[in-house]
């Protein structure tokens, strides 16, 4: 199932089209998104948190939890799931374990991105490691594959000076990686910047209302895949509270319900943000 899968990503990367995946998150989600279509779905490592701990985003999932839940949703559609690796769980000899990992779970795709997770203490913000460094993981990761139709794409964050985000783009593009991940990108002319460095597939990642142009236009710049959130999980939790206020009585129904707030709220986001403040930035 798992080599069926990646050689079906394999012909989408190849391909001259542009495709919206899905987010996937259990069996069932991946079973859905197959049906209804869709090309290739996503395991997030926000989702997979929120699925297995109940915690919010802010790594504290392990390596082996992670591959537990991408096994399930891997092997339960032949959809070809990117996996998120986050930064590999530590150095590259991490790198080479998750890969391992994940590949041995069904990943058709895995993304490796080069921030340095989790946050070092007492520096808020984004941190990136040096590019030295994020090529010397990737290649660690190219090497522990033992499926070379397995993809590893680099990500990276939009969010940094335009030449910094060219340099790391080139970088990646020399290291033999199949695709260039790109998190949070908002404007067509950045878009049309970085890209010129690039020559690999492209999954961009965005949030919110966010134009970068149509299809075609997209494929033209060599992006495969567009991402835009974790919806399908989110009004998954919203419809869950709901049913379970109807099963215990509730005569009426919020209407006005933000599944935003819901898991913010059950996933005590607010108690990690105290424990964050105290222990690991206390200065900001």
């Amino acid at each position: 199932m798992s080599t069926y899968a990646r050689e079906q990503m394999r012909k989408l990367l190849e391909a001259k089209h542009c495709v919206t995946c899905a987010s996937v998150f259990d069996p069932l989600s991946s079973r859905m998104a197959e049906s209804i279509g869709f090309k290739a779905g996503i395991l997030g490592g926000s989702v997979a948190s929120l699925q297995t701990l109940g915690a919010p985003d802010i790594y504290l999932l392990t390596l082996n939890e992670l591959a537990s839940q991408a096994k399930r949703v891997c092997q339960a559609s032949q959809l070809p799931i990117i996996v998120d690796g986050d930064s590999g769980y530590g150095n590259s000899l991490n790198v080479m374990r998750t890969v391992e990992e994940l590949e041995h779970a069904g990943a058709s795709v895995i993304t490796l991105e080069d921030t340095v997770i989790p946050q070092p203490f007492d520096q808020a913000g984004l941190n990136l490691s040096s590019i030295n460094e994020a090529c010397k993981k990737l290649e660690a990761a190219l090497k522990a594959r033992k499926d070379s139709s397995t993809a590893i794409f680099a990500r990276t964050h939009a969010d940094q000076p335009l030449e910094h985000l060219e340099a790391r783009v080139e970088a990646y593009n020399k290291m033999g990686v199949d695709g260039i991940c790109i998190f949070g990108c908002k404007s067509k002319t950045r878009l049309d910047q970085w890209t010129q460095k690039n020559d690999l597939p492209i999954m961009l990642i965005s949030y919110g209302e966010v134009d970068l142009g149509s299809s075609d236009e997209l494929s033209n710049k060599n992006v495969r895949i567009t991402f835009s959130g974790h919806t399908a999980f989110e009004e998954a939790v919203k419809a869950t509270y709901l049913s379970l206020l109807s099963l215990n009585g509730a005569k009426e129904l919020p209407t006005d319900l933000s599944s935003k707030d819901l898991i913010k709220k059950f996933s005590e986001f607010e108690k990690y943000q105290r424990f964050a403040s105290q222990y690991s930035c206390p200065n900001h």
